[in-house]
């Protein structure tokens, strides 16, 4: 996470109401909790960098505003709390949660490809607070039919795609959801689950990264 640590005085400047660091304090303490408060789409639109919402189970939704992003590896930030590295829309590593993905690695077939059907891969999960490091897990892919969702009201069409995961070591089975552009393949939406004790972390893409 040091790549981007520097990055963070300009991204909290960025956040012009003292709502958001309020938000991301309140979402730590009472994810079991909170109803399922919205980000404003005036609030997302006036950071002038890239950002989508997160949401841990029922909590509230949290902004996450992109700081750095290494080849296809992508740092998000809430405040000076919440930290969520993705790639290709597979979230990789988190900070600041109640359960944090420590990571996540692909040993096979790269997560977050565009699918078309079936997709077998093998990845490895760290896990420091449960003293778990490399535990593989055996994932499969498959496209479940083509879904037209809203972010702010503007339709996008995408690809629903389920990747079931099963971790046999820590006897761990889950299913996350991706919604993917048709013609592109990037993740606009997904459902993913990044811990054995969390409930499952919502992302939704407000505006995208700029490409190059």
């Amino acid at each position: 996470m040091n790549r981007a640590v520097f990055l963070l005085p300009l991204l909290l400047a960025a956040c012009t109401q003292d709502s958001d660091l309020v938000r991301t304090g309140t979402f730590l303490f009472n994810t079991a909790t909170m109803t399922a408060d919205k980000i404003p789409r005036e609030r997302a639109a006036a950071v002038p960098y890239a950002t989508m919402g997160m949401e841990l189970g029922s909590s509230a939704q949290a902004l996450l505003i992109l700081g750095a992003t290494i080849s296809d590896e992508l740092d998000w930030f809430s405040g000076e709390n919440i930290f969520v590295r993705t790639r290709r829309g597979h979230v990789i590593r988190t900070v600041g949660l109640p359960y944090d993905l420590g990571g996540l690695r692909a040993l096979a077939d790269a997560p977050g490809a565009p699918s078309r059907g079936a997709q077998d891969g093998l990845y490895s999960f760290d896990f420091p607070d449960l003293g778990v490091f490399g535990a593989t897990a055996q994932c499969s892919r498959r496209a479940v039919g083509d879904e037209t969702i809203q972010i702010f009201g503007a339709p996008i069409a995408t690809r629903h795609v389920v990747e079931h995961c099963d971790v046999p070591t820590i006897r761990w089975r889950f299913d996350n959801d991706f919604w993917e552009d048709r013609m592109s393949g990037y993740v606009w939406r997904s459902s993913q689950h990044i811990h054995p004790k969390a409930p499952v972390l919502t992302l939704e893409v407000f505006r995208p990264e700029q490409q190059g």
